[in-house]
């Protein structure tokens, strides 16, 4: 709201900040006034001033308006339909401050206000709160600031109770309890840089501060005692030159950061994953007017109430447009995270779940980039116009069903039937909220809540309606849910007074209980209850199979993600003693992680496996086992990826990912953002890991579990061509004794397939790198008698183009003669038809052609329609006829022919040698062969020849 009257007496409006209760608002101007608005709320049927005579019934809203999420949440459920909420602002005060702003930052009951003239800082009240004036302190007069002349930046973060300072070089971290106390934790030392902006993220307990170069830097603070640590840099990938960071936002899950920035803006993932961003080089070629101009600078941004909505301010002024609204999608792992359901991927939006179902296609199909492998389910509009923003989403593990939960009540949906069910009590669906976790047994959905003060477990059956009357059972807690999961039949609770809870879950005939194993208190191990967001329970194998599960938790280890860290704790001791007096040992496993999985249940390969993402890789510990036992700590391996992972299907040997880019038209003068999944293998960079460590045991060992999967092979391929080409382009070349490819190769030896993967590699690499792959795999005519052997004719002749362009003219004719013998006694006409056309099309006056059916005659039977013979006859002298010269020609044109001396060539005795020539040229694939046609022209150029 901007009313012209005060703009013209204040000035224009420069920024605004939120008082804590927001209840009010604080507006600086450019003429250093500060202008108080108090935010008025009020139920109202008639918001636009009309008269309520002229206006029909309520009920007749229903046909009109349409409820949006959440515009039902403040209303009384007796409230008419068509009613809503009138917010208006309404102006209040207007304070001068003399010395000049420079920045301001909202705390609690004041103001914080930076001054320019003198450099101080001054915490102002709230003028229509009671609360006692501070005195204005000088910088100048705080020790721990190092001469520092202006606080040009101000943010305060409530959860974390720590305020963030910047200057043009340095940046602080302070706090106040009656005086001002802080650290210095980043100084730039670069004369032409300066620091701008900075955003708490209290979820992760991390600190970021964006530059004038466009660098971002990321740093974890804990406490003032406890050294701030630089965690990570986001720097976009070269040559994108962003300029200036205007503006850095925070979600308020912590997993996301948007950066603004002069050219543009990205997002980013917490730990550095680039999500997102609006930089293109062809911006003025691709479009010709383009109105959405936050895509060329932003200055100003912040995230919706639901994380699904993105506001953006234009670094453009435009007298059109305010601001503009992007609509976000977010993984359910950043709502409640399930470690062990690692290949369920959910995605949630403001009015729609996304189930990704590419575990259920082919593996042929999976790899496959145009596979729509996605579910679009609708959430009903009703829930969300009254239980908006969606905080929980669950999907069961065998996909059949899913449950939601907003800010009150629940829904679940049969991905078989595609029917929802809700309450039909609403007074039941408003009396309680899902806090800490909602989960799927079988058919059974298991609901943590928090029913008006009251901490419950609910089991709610999707084969009956959702009532209360219905409950499968119902169990009290002393305290919050703060984390909950299943393992097997046993479910474990995690309780805010850090305490955990193990329940067993037994069927009956008529319902299916929860008894109560044992607790276990976590007090002096686990510091704040609150930071935990994932946990994993660890059996042994015994003990999960045949022991008493009342001593589970006295054997059990436990994973447990803190902030960015995996920490495992093992049990000290074990035997006769209370279970209220095991000691823990505790390790951290690794840091800065967003998001981990395990395969602690399922069978197959890694099944015991541990993946943990930290926004560059994901680090593998093949083995839990081994991490239990002491054995090793260490990652196994670290795989890159290029994308953010929603997904790990370790069955298939994949990993998904989600990448998001705009796409703009000629025709559209705004961009369409297109977000798609990408399926990566994996198991030729896990295997590459191990065999750059030298252990070909194990390599093989897990090779060996993925070796079913339709794919394999190309997996292979991938590792080969791979390691070849980063040693062949080392600069300088990589010493004989560290070269790694003989290793790879003999790892290959141990599959059946190991001739067509170098076969396949050499193929599509350039022609370059053959002496080294085949210095290190064999002669190439010793590789192709081995297919010859092993009756592989399509390998053989991928080998023989190799022969051709390695060996000698002796060793590549008669190679020709063996492919075309083999071909020959297994009547493979099309191919051996192809192989002709390969050799006559190496040379115009054929002589190749010529000496390879010379040295196949004694290999054919003496029936055979390949022997050659003479006669006298003239008309016959015929030799085959000669390739298309590779010059443009126009369509339908004759070809030109190479002229060439037929004295001594021989005369089939049948027609199929004459047929087998004279197509020989004209066989050329449409897959083999790229054909460009530009204005009545067709090019085909020599080095696009179909070879076998």
């Amino acid at each position: 709201m901007e009313d012209k009257t005060i703009v013209e007496k204040y000035g224009e409006n420069l920024c605004a900040a939120w008082r804590s209760d927001t209840c009010a608002i604080v507006v600086q101007t450019n003429r250093d006034m500060l202008l108080f608005y108090e935010v008025e709320v009020r139920d109202t049927l008639y918001t636009y001033g009309t008269d309520p005579q002229s206006l029909p019934a309520p009920q007749h809203f229903q046909h009109t308006f349409q409820q949006m999420p959440g515009e039902q949440f403040h209303m009384p459920l007796d409230a008419p339909t068509g009613a809503g909420t009138e917010i208006k602002l309404v102006f209040r005060h207007a304070i001068a401050v003399e010395p000049r702003i420079a920045s301001l930052a909202a705390y609690d009951a004041y103001l914080l206000i930076s001054t320019i003239s003198p450099p101080a800082v001054q915490l102002m009240p709230w003028p229509d709160l009671d609360t006692n004036a501070q005195p204005t302190v000088l910088l100048k007069d705080l020790p721990w600031l190092q001469s520092e002349l202006l606080i040009q930046h101000l943010t305060y973060s409530r959860a974390m109770a720590i305020f963030v300072w910047l200057s043009s070089n340095r940046a602080y971290v302070a706090q106040y309890s009656g005086q001002w106390s802080g650290i210095c934790f980043c100084e730039e030392h670069d004369q032409s840089n300066a620091l701008l902006v900075a955003a708490v993220n209290a979820r992760f307990s991390l600190v970021t501060v964006g530059d004038s170069l466009g660098g971002i830097r990321l740093f974890e603070y804990q406490s003032v005692e406890d050294p701030v640590t630089l965690v990570a840099t986001f720097q976009l990938p070269a040559p994108i030159t962003p300029g200036k960071v205007l503006t850095i936002t925070w979600t308020t899950d912590g997993y996301a950061l948007l950066a603004g920035y002069e050219q543009g803006w990205a997002l980013w993932s917490t730990y550095g994953a680039l999500l997102a961003h609006s930089f293109r080089d062809d911006w003025e070629s691709c479009t010709r007017v383009f109105r959405d101009e936050f895509m060329f600078g932003v200055r100003s941004a912040f995230f919706g109430p639901s994380n699904t909505e993105l506001f953006l301010v234009s670094e453009r002024a435009s007298k059109e447009t305010v601001a503009y609204v992007l609509p976000l999608v977010k993984s359910a792992s950043s709502l409640h995270m399930l470690p062990e359901e690692a290949s369920n991927a959910v995605l949630v939006s403001d009015d729609r779940v996304m189930i990704y179902r590419g575990y259920e296609l082919q593996d042929q199909s999976l790899l496959a980039q145009d596979n729509d492998a996605w579910r679009h389910v609708m959430i009903p509009g009703a829930y969300l116009a009254s239980h908006w923003p969606i905080r929980y989403a669950s999907l069961s593990s065998d996909a059949s069903f899913l449950a939601i939960a907003g800010r009150r009540g629940l829904v679940h949906f049969s991905c078989e039937s595609g029917r929802w069910k809700a309450f039909s009590n609403p007074v039941q669906e408003h009396s309680f909220s899902v806090r800490g976790g909602l989960l799927w047994f079988q058919h059974v959905l298991i609901a943590a809540c928090d029913a008006d003060g009251e901490y419950q477990i609910r089991l709610y059956s999707r084969d009956t309606d959702l009532n209360n009357a219905h409950l499968l059972d119902l169990i009290k807690l002393p305290s919050p849910v703060q984390y909950c999961f299943l393992f097997d039949t046993s479910l474990l609770v995690y309780t805010t007074d850090n305490s955990l809870y193990h329940y067993l879950i037994t069927p009956t005939e008529q319902y299916i209980r929860l008894r109560l194993c044992g607790s276990i208190s976590f007090e002096g191990i686990i510091g704040e209850p609150a930071r935990v967001r994932a946990m994993s329970w660890i059996l042994p194998p015994g003990q999960q199979a045949l022991g008493d599960p009342a001593q589970d938790l006295s054997i059990a280890s436990l994973l447990f993600l803190i902030d960015g860290k995996v920490v495992l704790l093992q049990p000290a001791q074990i035997g006769d003693q209370a279970q209220e007096d095991v000691s823990y040992d505790l390790q951290i496993l690794h840091t800065r992680i967003e998001v981990y999985w395990t395969n602690l249940q399922d069978r197959g390969p890694l099944h015991d496996s541990l993946w943990c993402f930290d926004g560059q890789s994901i680090a593998v510990w093949p083995s839990v086992t081994s991490i239990v036992g002491g054995i090793t700590q260490t990652p196994g391996a670290m795989l890159p990826q290029d994308t953010y992972p929603a997904s790990l299907l370790l069955a298939k040997g994949a990993i998904v990912g989600m990448e998001c880019y705009p796409v703009v038209r000629r025709t559209i003068d705004t961009a369409l953002w297109q977000a798609e999944s990408k399926v990566t293998p994996f198991l030729h960079t896990l295997l590459q890991v191990y065999l750059d460590r030298k252990q070909l045991d194990t390599a093989v060992e897990m090779a060996n579990r993925w070796r079913s999967l339709i794919y394999f092979g190309h997996s292979l391929e991938l590792l080969l061509h791979d390691v070849l080409e980063q040693e062949a382009d080392a600069r300088p070349p990589i010493a004989k004794e560290d070269q790694r490819l003989s290793l790879i190769l003999q790892f290959l030896d141990h599959f059946e397939i190991a001739l067509q993967i170098v076969a396949h590699v050499a193929r599509k690499t350039e022609a370059s790198r053959w002496p080294m792959l085949f210095a290190a795999a064999g002669e190439p005519h010793e590789l192709l008698m081995s297919c010859v052997e092993e009756q592989d004719a399509d390998t053989a002749r991928q080998y023989l183009l190799v022969v051709y362009e390695m060996e000698t003219r002796e060793i590549s004719i008669a190679m020709t003669a063996q492919v075309l013998a083999m071909l020959a006694r297994n009547t493979d006409w099309d191919a051996l038809r192809e192989v002709l056309s390969f050799v006559r099309s190496l040379d115009e006056d054929g002589e190749r052609f010529h000496a390879s059916m010379q040295a196949l005659q004694p290999m054919l039977p003496a029936d055979s329609p390949l022997r050659l013979g003479t006669t006298e006859e003239p008309s016959r002298l015929q030799a085959p006829k000669p390739a298309l010269v590779s010059t443009p020609r126009r369509p339908g044109s004759q070809p030109k022919r190479a002229d060439y001396d037929t004295s001594s060539s021989p005369i089939p005795r049948t027609r199929l040698l004459q047929n087998a020539s004279r197509h020989a040229s004209l066989n050329l694939t449409p897959t083999a062969v790229p054909v460009w046609q530009s204005n009545g022209r067709i090019v085909m150029a020599p080095n696009q020849v179909h070879r076998p």
